[in-house]
């Protein structure tokens, strides 16, 4: 009974250990796999969430050039392209039904619908009236850019080559359309509007500094993305607007800005135009950028899922190891004296005989002297029977004399 708890004990440790093995693997590599895991699906998430910023802004900014060149015409008493202003409208309209809720936009995006309405209904008397309502409508649209950019958290990115086109289409072209389309109403409102004209400097010294950190940021585009297509892509919308810019309010410091254009008009749709096609590349390319990085995190989510199958294998292979090790080095098990064969040797060294093992069963009384049996009867000894007598004689002397002959 001793030897079989001991046995159980020591196979009960052997289980332990192998456990204890399979669990000092595992929990390492789960922890480590788990912290990988959530920073992939935080990752996953952040981008995919600037992807729908993207897609909002899209539109959005190319409503805010629509709006832009209908201030210019309702400022001048020329017809407002409605038709133009109504697709991009309708567009804006679809991406805030699909993503308006997780940009936090359906508190702002009404109104400025609402006003864009009325406008295209009643788009005002020329001049001062109607460049006070359409400047709000703009206004109205470039708040919610920067809204969109904020919920989107596209303002934050911390990757280098988003981060500027990110500046550059959220932040610098917007200010550049709505300064160049104010310049040019200012200069209709304003016969002999003169570079000197305070407002028309501030106008301008905007569109410079701004276009001068979008040429800044972009040119770097190309070094800090893994991808030498961004930067190509870029480079004629680039050039297109780095022209039409120093037209306007060219961006290399000089002491004094030089005379307005004397087609004021002509030069900011120039501007608006160019900043129209400039700003579509940057969302298309960023977007790009953002698929590229999904596709990273997928590869790195199967490298985890390897690395997790892997380590169980590793694990599992240790405990079965040590399983096949520890019973290898088990001693051999030694059978007890009443659990030995017939044919076992005695003592001597020499093979039992079967009168031996008779003799040890039935006793080695002498002839006439009773014995009990197992069953309970009487045995008189070899002598008294003769078949026995034989079987004993044959047993120890190995002929077939009976003890009394042997004597």
């Amino acid at each position: 009974m001793a030897v079989a708890e001991r046995r159980a004990s020591v196979g009960w440790v052997r289980v332990v250990m192998a456990a204890l093995l399979a669990v000092a693997v595992l929990v390492p590599m789960a922890t480590v796999a788990a912290w990988a895991s959530a920073e992939n699906s935080d990752g996953r998430a952040r981008i995919e969430s600037e992807r729908r910023g993207v897609a909002y802004l899209r539109p959005l900014t190319r409503l805010l050039d629509t709006l832009a060149a209908g201030q210019s015409a309702a400022v001048r008493g020329e017809q407002v392209d409605n038709p133009s202003i109504e697709s991009a409208l309708a567009a804006v309209e679809l991406v805030e039904l699909r993503h308006g809720a997780e940009l936090n936009s359906r508190s702002r995006w009404p109104t400025l619908r609402d006003s864009i309405k009325e406008l295209v209904q009643r788009p005002g008397s020329p001049g001062l009236e109607a460049y006070q309502r359409w400047g709000q409508a703009v206004d109205l649209t470039v708040a919610l850019i920067r809204r969109v950019g904020d919920t989107s958290r596209l303002i934050v990115d911390s990757e280098v080559d988003s981060s500027y086109l990110v500046d550059a289409g959220l932040v610098r072209l917007p200010e550049i359309v709505q300064a160049a389309g104010q310049l040019a109403d200012l200069g209709h409102m304003t016969p002999g509007l003169r570079a000197e004209d305070p407002r028309a400097a501030i106008l301008r010294d905007r569109i410079a500094t701004n276009a001068g950190a979008v040429a800044a940021g972009l040119s770097n585009v190309a070094d800090a993305s893994r991808s030498g297509q961004v930067g190509s892509a870029l480079l004629s919308p680039l050039d297109q607007f780095g022209a039409a810019t120093d037209q306007l309010a060219p961006s290399v410091a000089v002491a004094t800005m030089p005379p307005l254009p004397d087609n004021l008009t002509a030069a900011s749709v120039g501007v608006r135009d160019s900043s129209q096609r400039l700003g579509q590349t940057i969302w298309a390319e960023l977007d790009r950028l953002l698929v590229a990085r999904l596709d990273d995190l997928a590869d790195r989510r199967l490298q985890i899922l390897v690395v997790v199958v892997v380590g169980l294998l590793v694990a599992v292979g240790a405990a079965v190891a040590l399983l096949i090790l520890t019973r290898r080095q088990r001693p051999p098990r030694r059978r007890s004296p009443a659990h030995a064969a017939p044919d076992d040797p005695d003592e001597s060294g020499r093979p039992a005989t079967l009168g031996a093992s008779l003799s040890a069963t039935f006793g080695n009384d002498p002839p006439g002297q009773h014995s009990v049996l197992p069953g309970g009867g009487l045995y008189g000894g070899p002598g008294t029977d003769p078949a026995v007598t034989a079987v004993v004689g044959t047993g120890i002397g190995g002929s077939g004399r009976s003890p009394a002959g042997a004597r």
